[in-house]
């Protein structure tokens, strides 16, 4: 090999291991920002309906144990504040730091709690408990925990209270909306305004729960707060659990089956603590469905509750050794997926060194409501220093809990959060038409708290028993309105029709749904089926690829029929992709231009 070849050779490795460095960088800034921010401050504020109707849907006042709950938990890092309305408003609890004095506030104020209100003000309750934040904080985690047993009614009459409603919807909504606040609404009768605390919560990415018994209600309260924060827990395997030496505090919360069971507590020493026997150092509150305990400088070592095994028992804990996860959506579509990240921190620094991650084993497990947990295993990314899985494939429709836990020789952490997975933001008619020949007409309306109406590109796919198949295009009517009319279909024979949608969320996500098909039976004229978001998608896409339209509704033709325009755009993500491909090409010749003029000016023996 000449000398010049070997250089040559040199050159090439190096412009290699460049490339690669170069390379790396846009994908660990795209990374960064995920994390950037992972653990903002809560803020949450909890508003209470206290009208006379309360008396009949929380008979036992159930609400006092539920905001004695919330207040045992709130981290002290977090601001909260309560507020109990009927006809008027009443700040029960100011807003400020979550420290003890404010715990003991919640303790002794959640007994004024009661059902005597008249009416229900929710409009001014909203005002006035979010009238000191005017624009969003990335800082602050903002969330409102709204109950009610019933609808809107002021003292002025039916008018009013319509207007009212009409007033939160149009005005009040988009203002709170856009200062960040999250709604999550209870709903504690049959009687309360579902649809209206529903689009509360569905517009601000919040929760919606309809309670029917007040027995649920703290365990509602216990879920809403795991969504409006992000605290620290360790697994909890068969009322087993360990404590590292890097706690300083735990909050332990055991809920029991009878009033008249006790609950235990047994410590790495094997000595018992229990409500009427336990150290200073503890601190124990008992109500009549559950225990909360909170422990500082707990013990280190294997932990034992004596008591009810539930799903909901939890143990949160307060140390230096913390791990972050993103925060994800309260609502997702299904087939939405995302790329979970976590990372470990030690006193508010993320920890990367090496030797210490190799030895931690993270997994995600995504447990829905009904059947066995799916849980995967986490995988190190050596140069962001953080676990990374990708969450999403498998979720069942409605309520799905996601639990990451990360575990070592010397530590164990898990965080966790819930989604609610809606099936088809769509609704959905299907419907005979008394015509000559057999023909189905499809129409379609988009839930805008979920999907963008603008954004929807609708395809469909007939088939026949025999195999053949049969793509459309699924026209816009109106602004959020689409049919499509299938006509001379054979008689007495059952037809599939497959829908394929493709759109973004409010918050610009890209979605692609493929609900399940639609089965088309030759049934008398005017027979129709009506789909909701209740109707549950297929398990597996079929095929990423949009079909082909090769047929027109004959509604297009109609001359306010809207056709739409097939237009090509580039996402962000690929002109940030393409802009950083650029700088870095940039990058390369003009390092290359830089070396071959220096290497010109060197002698051959300063090349040896």
């Amino acid at each position: 090999m000449t000398f010049s070849a070997a250089f040559q050779v040199k050159q090439v490795v190096f412009m290699q291991r460049i490339l690669k460095l170069l390379l790396a960088l846009p994908l660990i800034w795209f990374a960064l920002p995920a994390l950037a921010d992972t653990n903002p401050n809560a803020d949450v504020r909890i508003i209470i309906d206290v009208s006379g109707s309360m008396k009949q849907n929380d008979p036992q006042n159930l609400r006092s144990p539920g905001l004695r709950l919330l207040g045992g938990l709130m981290p002290g890092d977090a601001e909260s504040g309560v507020w109990t309305f009927a006809r008027y408003v009443n700040m029960l609890v100011p807003l400020q730091k979550a420290d003890d004095t404010w715990r003991e506030r919640v303790q002794q104020k959640s007994s004024e709690i009661h059902s005597h209100g008249l009416f229900t003000d929710i409009e001014q309750a909203l005002q006035k408990a979010t009238a000191n934040v005017k624009v969003s904080d990335p800082a602050k985690q903002r969330s409102i925990i709204l109950l009610s047993d019933g609808l809107v009614d002021l003292h002025q009459g039916k008018a009013s209270s319509d207007q009212s409603r009409q007033n939160i919807i149009n005005k009040l909504l988009p203002q709170i909306k856009q200062k960040g606040f999250r709604i999550h609404t209870i709903a504690l009768s049959e009687d309360a305004d579902h649809e209206l605390l529903k689009q509360l919560s569905m517009a601000t990415d919040g929760w919606y729960h309809q309670v029917d018994n007040a027995d649920e209600l703290e365990r509602v309260f216990l879920h809403l707060f795991e969504q409006a924060t992000q605290r620290d827990s360790v697994p909890l395997v068969d009322n087993r659990f360990t404590i590292d030496t890097s706690v300083n505090e735990m909050t332990i919360l055991v809920f029991r089956e009878n009033e008249t069971d006790v609950t235990q507590l047994v410590q790495p020493d094997q000595k018992n603590q229990s409500y009427e026997t336990h150290e200073p150092s503890v601190s124990w509150m008992q109500e009549k469905h559950f225990d909360l305990i909170t422990i500082d400088q707990p013990m280190s070592g294997e932990w034992f509750i004596d008591g009810n095994i539930d799903p909901d028992n939890r143990v949160m804990v307060l140390t230096d050794l913390r791990m972050e996860t993103i925060d994800l959506p309260n609502n997702i579509l299904a087939g939405e997926q995302f790329d979970i990240v976590a990372k470990l921190t030690d006193h508010g620094k993320q920890i990367d060194r090496q030797d210490f991650l190799q030895l931690v084993t993270a997994e995600l497990s995504t447990q829905p409501l009904q059947g066995e947990p799916i849980n995967n295993k986490m995988t190190l990314n050596n140069q962001t220093a953080t676990f990374m899985a990708n969450l999403g494939k498998l979720f069942d429709s409605g309520q799905n809990d996601i639990v990451i836990t990360a575990k070592s020789d010397t530590f164990e952490r898990q965080r966790r959060q819930s989604v609610n997975v809606v099936a088809l933001p769509f609704d959905v008619t299907v419907t005979q038409l008394d015509v000559d020949s057999r023909s189905h007409r499809l129409s379609m309306s988009a839930d805008a708290s979920m999907i963008d109406p603008q954004s929807l590109q609708i395809s469909a796919l007939l088939s026949a028993p025999d195999g053949s198949e049969f793509p459309y295009e699924v026209l816009r009517q109106s602004e959020n309105a689409w049919q499509l009319t299938v006509a001379d279909l054979q008689p007495e024979t059952a037809y599939q029709l497959s829908l394929q949608i493709r759109g973004e969320t409010p918050a610009g996500r890209n979605v692609f749904l493929q609900p399940k098909p639609i089965q088309l039976l030759d049934e008398a004229a005017g027979a129709s089926l009506t789909i909701t978001s209740e109707t549950p998608i297929a398990a597996e896409k079929v095929n990423d690829e949009p079909f082909e339209p090769v047929i027109i509704d004959p509604v297009a033709d109609e001359p306010n029929a809207e056709i739409p325009k097939s237009t090509f755009e580039l996402s962000d993500t690929v002109i940030l992709a393409i802009g950083n491909a650029v700088i870095v090409l940039l990058l390369i010749m003009g390092f290359w231009f830089w070396h071959r003029s220096r290497r010109r000016q060197l002698l051959p023996g300063d090349l040896l």
